[in-house]
């Protein structure tokens, strides 16, 4: 009886992978033939495979990595032995879901990824490194970008005649933009002086028409009497005539008691021709007869028939820097005006932007006690809208 439990405390510490201690000290009571035929017998049987085990080869699967399944599985069958037939099933299994399915690679999900952003800059970038450190499969990057190329314009297409549908459905009070500035100066001691200064500039495009309009307001006090009383509003549609031509109409009011004149109005109407229409760079000409009349201070009125000719220049000069310049000159009979604005812009935060500007206009036949020569120079914020 004491012989047949210590064969089966053997047998079950085999069958668990491990061997007791004692089973290296022959037992005199037990048959030297039988215990070889036991042992044998249980290390060639078949057993499950191990749960830790299973799991283990289970979350190297799931990993998704063929190195790691592959260095998990050989670990395995070096340490169970045993459960071949378990860790072969679960290898096969592997097998048939993943056949058909390609290895990763590495050139097209950096392409994909870029291709992703829809950033067309960033796509070409990586489709001319991928290249150069893979010439051999210029062939397929190049196919890759052909196709991206492709589907982009396609995209771009749709998304403008979207727009341009929206654009075309819209009232004339809708899709409006514009900016507002304020500036203010003050000081106090020998000379005491107080000053204002207010604008707004509204802008809508349209399919075949654009609008423009602006008001500037600037004020100012020195030592109890008014040095700068400015007041200004224009308007100026332009219809589109091809790719760079346009029709445009100009009607300016101005007001300046101290240049000699309570009001001055200017109607033009012309051609332009837009020099250059980049992204970050624009350059607009025109031209065109135009009428003058102006009221001065001291009572008489005078009007002419005159020329007009102007120019409008952005410059985009970083993300966050841009600079204007607007110029005209009125050519008449008595007089000519050539007025200057220009100004540069610095973006702060959002819609917030700081601008300074400097603003000249030269009469050559002023009123009486009038310089000739005005300038004002201005700095103010400045909100997008």
């Amino acid at each position: 009886m004491r012989q047949t439990a210590r064969l089966a405390a053997a047998i079950l510490l085999i069958a668990a992978g491990s061997r007791p201690a004692w089973s290296a000290v022959p037992d005199p009571a037990l048959p030297a033939a039988i215990a070889p035929m036991v042992v044998a017998s249980m290390e060639t049987r078949p057993l499950p495979l191990p749960d830790p085990v299973r799991a283990m080869i289970e979350a190297a699967i799931a990993s998704g990595e063929r190195k790691d399944v592959e260095t998990v599985i050989a670990l395995a069958k070096a340490t169970n032995p045993r459960s071949l037939t378990d860790i072969d099933a679960i290898l096969a299994a592997w097998k048939a879901k993943g056949q058909g399915q390609p290895e990763p690679d590495p050139i097209r999900q950096m392409l994909a990824a870029a291709m992703a952003s829809k950033k067309d800059g960033d796509v070409e970038a990586v489709g001319a490194l991928a290249k150069r450190t893979n010439p051999d499969r210029v062939a397929d990057i190049d196919a890759l970008l052909t196709d991206y190329r492709s589907r982009r314009a396609a995209e771009k297409k749709a998304a403008a005649e979207a727009a341009r549908a929206k654009l075309a459905a819209s009232k004339f009070w809708e899709n409006w933009k514009g900016e507002g500035q304020i500036g203010a100066s003050h000081s106090s001691g020998n000379t005491d002086s107080a000053g204002l200064s207010l604008g707004v500039a509204l802008n809508r495009k349209g399919i075949n028409w654009s609008h423009r309009l602006r008001a500037q307001a600037d004020y100012q006090r020195t030592n109890g009497r008014t040095t700068v009383e400015k007041f200004l509003t224009e308007y100026e549609p332009q219809a589109r005539i091809g790719d760079h031509a346009f029709a445009y109409g100009l009607g300016r009011w101005e007001r300046d008691r101290t240049a000699g004149y309570y009001a001055r109005w200017n109607v033009s109407g012309g051609l332009g021709y837009k020099v250059i229409a980049k992204k970050d760079l624009t350059l607009n000409l025109k031209a065109g007869p135009a009428w003058r009349q102006i009221d001065l201070v001291y009572g008489n009125t005078e009007s002419e028939l005159t020329g007009l000719a102007a120019l409008d220049l952005g410059w985009k000069l970083s993300p966050t820097l841009s600079l204007s310049q607007v110029a005209s000159t009125i050519i008449g009979e008595r007089t000519t005006t050539t007025s200057s604005l220009t100004a540069l812009n610095a973006k702060l935060t959002g819609a917030l932007s700081a601008r300074v500007s400097y603003s000249a206009e030269l009469d050559t036949n002023p009123p009486a006690g009038v310089e000739n020569l005005d300038t004002l120079t201005r700095f103010t914020l400045v909100y997008g809208f």
